[in-house]
């Protein structure tokens, strides 16, 4: 149990619901082979081309860990370095250290598992909601089942360009692509039915101009109805995939209420009324002449746990800028790069929290939350991390 009632863990959020549950935070994946969570014949999704194995069985999980907090045991294929959790009993004090079990031993009992999606390898039973809701509620074309303002969507043979092409489920941003005229809608669709093998839906919805920004609004929908909002962040992208999200909590009520009853109640009414609880992140196209909503994922969001530290060391700490920085590579071992952390955050300027780390073939790659007193601290302290040079005083 936290000793901070700014410390919310995910753990404490589910338990208002289930008392005695597990959580799962594996991603699926159609295109893995040998991977434990194959969707291959029920619940596809399109993430070609798949992520390394170490991703998806090591690296995206345990970044969830940090504010898992120890009321529901969570559920891994791997449990963190050793060097990993004493980092986060440094630097997260008020945290609980996470109950690691294997899967296997989650699936020796009756009790639900909290999952981020629908998987075909676990027993319908034991999916905390149905996985044909959950998968349903996934797919991109069910937001124009909620009363909110969208992009127009177009069919196959009436589209017109430039075009956003969005497979109807899809992971990480690999299913959306910008086309500009029929060559290349031609050859796009071409490449996703016959060279990668979907077969599944496809959304075709206009191009929005001049945006201005592009938030994730996350909140935690209980039974009962009744909303936890979760926070904000303001995204960062390579293309059409999520790289960065920074948080500014002063700005945090004013994103909260340019939501709220335009997108936040149309949402959380639609889910409830299928019967879904559990955490919720949505995007939103914000212009000049309007707002749009443009996702909505009914799961845990890449920027749960850091949204979750955030709140922590924004209320407790006054470190109110932060971002999360992701799929970062470093010229260093994964164990090297805690320690250096650890040596950064003893100088006083602010906190890396290293979410996850794996050793690569060279070097490592890492999920980082950083947290400063001001925006440009955090850049400064994410450059420090990243650059080569700096020399560790341990």
């Amino acid at each position: 149990m936290s000793s901070s009632k700014n410390a919310i863990t995910i753990g404490s959020l589910i338990q208002k619901d289930l008392k005695d549950a597990y959580f799962l935070p594996h991603k699926p994946s159609s295109y893995l082979k040998g991977y434990r969570f194959f969707n291959d014949k029920k619940y596809r999704i399109y993430d070609y081309p798949p992520s390394p194995s170490a991703f998806r069985w090591l690296m995206s999980p345990i970044y969830h860990l940090p504010a898992a907090g120890d009321e529901i045991p969570v559920l891994m294929e791997c449990k963190p370095e050793w060097f990993l959790k004493q980092h986060w009993k440094q630097w997260l004090p008020d945290f609980p250290a996470a109950v690691v079990k294997s899967t296997d031993e989650g699936l020796q009992d009756d009790l639900p598992i909290v999952t981020r999606e629908a998987l075909q390898g676990i027993p319908e039973h034991k999916h905390f909601v149905h996985p044909d809701i959950l998968y349903e509620l996934h797919l991109k074309s069910s937001i124009l089942d909620i009363k909110a303002p969208t992009p127009r969507h177009m069919d196959e043979s009436a589209i017109s360009f430039p075009c956003i092409v969005k497979i109807d489920m899809s992971s990480g941003g690999r299913g959306n692509r910008l086309v500009k005229n029929e060559i290349e809608l031609s050859a796009t669709l071409r490449h996703i039915r016959e060279v990668c093998g979907w077969n599944g839906g496809i959304v075709f919805q206009e191009l929005i101009p001049r945006i201005e920004e592009v938030p994730s609004f996350q909140f935690y929908l209980h039974k009962t109805g009744e909303l936890f909002w979760i926070g904000t962040t303001s995204g960062g992208f390579r293309g059409f995939s999520w790289t960065v999200g920074s948080v500014d909590w002063d700005k945090q009520d004013a994103y909260e209420q340019l939501v709220y009853e335009e997108f936040t109640l149309p949402i959380k009414n639609y889910l409830q009324k299928r019967g879904y609880f559990g955490l919720v992140t949505f995007e939103v196209v914000i212009t000049d002449h309007g707002k749009y909503l443009v996702d909505v994922n009914p799961r845990i969001g890449g920027d749960t746990t850091h949204l979750l530290l955030a709140r922590y060391m924004a209320l407790d700490l006054g470190l109110k800028h932060s971002a999360i920085f992701c799929y970062n590579k470093h010229n260093t071992s994964a164990r090297k790069l805690v320690a250096k952390a650890n040596a950064i955050n003893n100088k006083g300027r602010g906190i890396i929290v290293v979410l996850s780390a794996a050793d690569a073939d060279k070097g490592c790659e890492s999920n980082l939350s950083i947290f400063a007193k001001t925006s440009e601290e955090v850049q400064n302290l994410f450059l420090t991390i990243t650059t080569t040079d700096y020399v560790s005083h341990l």
